[in-house]
């Protein structure tokens, strides 16, 4: 870019050395002035420059998101996954709508302790105009070049200013009311367990104020804007790509129900059992990447890497989708594979997961100090929901008029998060499943 250095790493290596490995260089944003200075999004850690500010939020957002304390939230999960498919029984066309609904139901119960009735809910509708906002965080060129930013917005036209407002709007209802409803709440005693009441717990002053609490604020509704939109994305992957391989789906179907037995649901004790459906999750991340061009990190002093100069202020991406696209860790890329992920002692169907290929999960969320601090909770609201589906739904085409069914094309949105464009499904009852339903 004019004036300013852009390095794209395409190695996981070269990824890892310098973003984790020299993380103390290489954990800073760029300047990003638009969407944080006018727009108002510097509650948002993972906008947030590298210091104290950040390192604040970081331990904040860990208290209740690591390995540990994300096992407090499988209840919640189980609640929502539950009711999500019912809702898919009694509309199964719905489910793009009863995703989102769903997900970012789950994420608000988590973070706030508030209760989605249904896809109307204000607090989801908020959320969603925030994430629509910032759908190309840091590409206008006051974000590339800062300097710009001194300029008047009115400059770069009436279309600008109109969306920074619109952008100013949603960042207040989604940073601030949220939390201070959970706050009076918590003052009143009737605050349900969240992670926003147990910060503020946590945190509670002698003289009644709460320390931290801008940073308190922005976790939480990081942890909202950062999980729910990659979520839903991810998910609605995995209802294509059993559209488009049944035979991955009847695979999964019978090992699942080998397990089951028909007689209940999946549950967080199954993981580990089901090798298959780990697989799928990963391919689903892998084939297509939530992220595919990451989130840009910022060099903050002069550095060499295998003999090239990187200048300090570098802008410095790392090329999700030249990674899982590396033919070298993943031969035929374009090709749907879970099995690429597994082993079989016997070279029949007892499988495990092979520990000598190259994770998705471990590019997919991030890398060093950048890395995404829900990705425990993120991967186990997308493993139950894929374990769950699988277990109760046929999932089908949608059919036209003539009865013939409609494959979805892979025609991706083209954003920070990569979203499929249009496509319908069918989710039937599997033999039973109604039934068994019904005892939840």
């Amino acid at each position: 870019m004019i004036g300013q250095d852009l390095i794209v790493l395409n190695s996981f290596e070269a990824a890892y050395d310098l973003l984790h490995k020299r993380g103390a260089i290489y954990s800073d944003r760029p300047g990003m002035s638009l969407t944080r200075d006018h727009g108002g999004w510097k509650f948002m850690l993972g906008t947030e420059p590298y210091g104290e500010s950040f390192h604040i939020k970081r331990r904040l957002t860990n208290q209740s998101l690591n390995p540990s304390a994300s096992k407090k939230y499988y209840d919640i999960m189980t609640d929502h996954i539950n009711t999500f498919v019912l809702h898919l029984l009694r509309h199964p066309s719905n489910f793009r709508t009863y995703n989102r609904t769903y997900t970012g139901a789950n994420i608000m119960m988590m973070s706030y302790g508030h209760q989605v009735v249904d896809e109307n809910d204000e607090w989801i509708r908020n959320a969603e105009e925030a994430a629509t906002t910032v759908d190309t965080l840091g590409v206008h060129p006051i974000d590339v070049w800062p300097f710009l930013g001194k300029l008047p917005l009115w400059l770069w036209g009436p279309n600008l200013v109109r969306r920074i407002e619109r952008m100013k709007k949603a960042t207040y209802q989604v940073s601030t009311v949220p939390y201070e409803i959970v706050k009076q709440q918590f003052f009143e005693g009737v605050a349900v367990p969240s992670m926003a009441r147990n910060l503020i717990e946590e945190n509670l002053q002698a003289d009644g104020s709460v320390m931290y609490e801008e940073s308190i604020n922005g976790a939480l509704a990081g942890a909202y804007l950062a999980g729910a939109d990659t979520s839903v994305s991810v998910l609605d992957t995995f209802v294509i790509a059993m559209i488009l391989h049944p035979e991955i789906q009847h695979e999964a179907q019978k090992t699942i129900d080998d397990l089951l037995q028909s007689e209940r649901l999946p549950t967080f004790e199954d993981r580990g059992k089901l090798p298959l459906v780990d697989a799928i999750l990963k391919e689903v991340l892998r084939w297509k990447p939530v992220l595919p061009g990451g989130i840009p990190h910022r060099s903050i002093e002069d550095d060499e890497y295998k003999g090239m100069y990187i200048r300090k202020g570098s802008t410095v991406i790392f090329n999700v989708l030249g990674m899982m696209y590396n033919v070298k860790d993943f031969p035929e890329p374009s090709k749907f594979d879970p099995h690429r992920f597994l082993t079989s002692a016997d070279g029949g169907k007892d499988y495990s997961l092979r520990t000598d290929i190259q994770d998705p999960e471990t590019i997919t969320f991030g890398f060093g100090r950048r890395i995404c601090p829900g990705r425990h909770v993120a991967l186990s609201w997308m493993w139950i929901t894929i374990a769950t589906l699988l277990a109760v739904f046929k999932i089908s085409p949608e059919l036209d008029d003539d009865g013939k069914p409609i494959l979805p094309n892979l025609d991706y949105e083209q954003a920070l998060v990569s979203h499929p464009k249009q496509f319908g499904s069918r989710l039937k009852p599997r033999p039973g499943m109604a039934l068994l339903l019904g005892d939840y």
